[in-house]
């Protein structure tokens, strides 16, 4: 069988999926404190509603959307508010955060699935995904009730499930899709009826899951869906070059999916739409992958948002070296930890521990104009010439490469043999048009 794939750039890193085959597991005990930012989602910071000294519920509101891009945040335990704090970035993105101390002789509040959650309406589906928090769980945390309501009034006609979970380590959605098939097949159910204009739903998933391609696709032709397999290529589980494979439509720089009729929908969110809707239940955990050479034991497991990773590393085995680095995300894209003191988001897909004294050392040299970077970029970019612009500050000609349009999805770097951080110099560029 010919396995689709974009046509234009990307690479082939090593997949490292050393915990495909974990089943997911929840944490043996609960951190004493945890800390919840209001800024976990792409837009405005959710406006604070606690203070220090009251008391919380497991999945009740402690901050409020402010405005329409923004998110809800809700108390992934039950305690009592410790204090005010600043969440430090990248996971905090040094917004307004509480500090919860868990009261651990509480009983974790239960949620049992409505029996007739699909004879609500479309606008009381989509009330609940906005009232629940739900955001893009892939990474890009966009709140998602603005991507489902922008579909359903746009009319997009197409739905892509996004399983294709591309960045090495990552296995928190392929377990998803293999213990939680059914749900995600009744969350599907519910964005069609939300969305009513779509015509056609697909998913696409790499080919070295065989186990969730079989799976997804036996249960898909119940459900009139389409399971679509693809060929191994990073950064393929990225919305715009995923629409290029599956269906071969290419969507235009400066433009949206929905600008051609499609909604793309990543596995883990997926699964927290149908919670949210059927179960009634906040975002307020999440699976992630802990893997890495420097950490005792690998997992894929459920975490409450806001718990501290030096309690994740601990409820893994520890960690089995001195000098270590710390990624939140896959290797490609993730961002560096700089403590353990921070805490997991609604974005944190996998915690990476990897021994720093194994990693190559590598050396900056001067581009040879080669010409790889640009051939990598699956969006048809110009890395080195943004990257070049940008170290010499020319911001009025930033603009001209299309800087906005690039993802930031490390071909570039990656590819690049005189080992350039082309991609640093792409986000400091970003940085320069912003200020």
């Amino acid at each position: 069988m010919k396995l689709a794939k974009f046509r234009f750039g990307g690479v082939h890193p090593h997949d490292s999926k050393d915990t495909a085959d974990i089943s997911s597991s929840t944490l043996s005990n609960p951190p004493k404190s945890i800390l919840i930012s209001m800024s976990q989602h792409i837009g405005a910071p959710a406006k604070m509603l606690k203070k220090k000294g009251e008391k919380v519920e497991r999945g009740e509101l402690i901050g409020e959307a402010n405005g329409y891009v923004s998110g809800n945040v809700h108390s992934s335990v039950t305690g009592t508010i410790a204090s005010a704090e600043i969440a430090p970035p990248p996971l905090g993105r040094g917004a307004d955060a509480l500090l919860i101390n868990i009261d651990s002789s509480a009983n974790n509040l239960s949620y049992f699935e409505s029996s007739d959650y699909m004879s609500m309406s479309a606008e009381e589906m989509s009330e609940k995904i906005q009232k629940a928090g739900i955001v893009g769980m892939g990474g890009a945390t966009f709140p998602t009730h603005v991507k489902v309501d922008g579909a359903a009034k746009g009319g997009g006609d197409t739905l892509i499930i996004n399983g294709v979970e591309c960045e090495p380590y990552i296995t928190s959605d392929y377990r998803l899709m293999l213990e939680y098939t059914q749900d995600l097949f009744k969350g599907i159910e519910i964005l069609r009826k939300i969305i009513p204009s779509i015509k056609r739903t697909i998913i696409g998933i790499e080919n070295n899951k065989p186990k969730a391609i079989e799976e997804m696709a036996k249960i898909g032709k119940e459900h009139n869906v389409e399971v679509i397999p693809l060929r191994l290529r990073y950064p393929q589980g990225a919305e715009k070059t995923l629409i290029e494979a599956v269906i071969g439509k290419f969507v235009p720089v400066s433009k949206l999916p929905i600008d051609i009729g499609v909604i793309v929908v990543n596995v883990a969110t997926l699964y927290a739409i149908y919670e949210a809707v059927a179960k009634d239940k906040p975002l307020i955990e999440r699976l992630v992958t802990v893997s890495g050479d420097a950490i005792k034991e690998h997992k894929n497991i459920w975490l409450p948002l806001g718990t501290p990773i030096s309690h994740v590393a601990e409820e893994c085995g520890g960690i089995t070296a001195e000098n270590v680095l710390v990624i939140a995300g896959g290797p490609m894209m993730g961002a560096s930890i700089p403590s353990l003191d921070q805490c997991v988001n609604k974005g944190t897909n996998s915690l990476l521990f990897l021994n720093k004294d194994k990693l190559p050392k590598e050396t900056e040299y001067p581009c040879i104009k080669c010409g790889r970077c640009g051939n990598a970029c699956p969006l048809r970019l110009s890395p080195t010439e943004m990257a070049h612009t940008a170290k010499a500050k020319i911001k009025d000609k930033l603009n001209d490469y299309d800087i906005a349009t690039c993802f930031e999805c490390g071909c570039c770097t990656y590819i690049c043999p005189s080992k350039i951080p082309l991609v640093q110099w792409i986000r400091f560029g970003k940085d320069l048009l912003r200020r």
